[in-house]
């Protein structure tokens, strides 16, 4: 069950009556696209119950604790909701910011501080391929989609928060395409 975030503020010595929603229910209703839940006692908007939790990528969710959504909630079909996203795949990333928008490889550790990437791995992939951009690019690019660093604090490896990281370097046309292609209802 998901408690109520407001529900667990302190006194925890006062006696109180708690909301908790279902698991299933929860995930049920950002599959179907709803950004809202409905309990017994009114609606209740999805940001507020998971209010520290990326909603963009539903299969990286703290309360599934490593089990896969399709186990939890018996779903055999993919996902394709607006509150979700497919699976980014690096050669896709790679040819949607490099073939089609030309954004220069030497912004990768800029890119790579706005997406979640620690500075110390930054360096560690400079120092690994020895300067070569093509090469530290994709690597950067790697190490966001694979969650490392602070990336889930950042919004975890989607178009959304790509596009948000482009903005912030100042890639403002790249990220405008990202967002007018992956995320139309930004």
């Amino acid at each position: 069950l998901v408690i109520d975030p407001k529900e667990l503020a302190y006194p925890v010595n006062t006696p109180r009556e708690r909301t908790v929603y279902s698991v299933k229910a929860v995930l049920l209703a950002i599959k179907e696209g709803r950004p809202f839940l409905v309990s017994d006692k009114g609606h209740k908007e999805l940001k507020k119950i998971l209010s520290n939790e990326s909603l963009s990528d539903i299969s990286n969710l703290s309360l599934l604790g490593g089990r896969d959504i399709k186990e939890v909630i018996e779903i055999k079909e993919e996902f394709n909701t607006p509150l979700t996203t497919t699976k980014l795949d690096l050669a896709d990333v790679i040819k949607e910011l490099t073939y089609n928008q030309q954004l220069p490889r030497s912004v990768w550790h800029r890119l790579g501080l706005q997406l979640g990437l620690h500075d110390r791995r930054l360096v560690d992939i400079d120092t690994d391929y020895r300067g070569k951009t093509e090469e530290c690019f994709h690597e950067c690019m790697s190490a966001w989609l694979r969650g490392e660093d602070k990336v889930r604090e950042k919004g975890g490896p989607s178009w959304s928060s790509l596009a948000t990281a482009l903005d912030t370097i100042e890639e403002k046309s790249t990220a405008s395409y990202i967002r007018n292609k992956y995320c139309p209802s930004n």
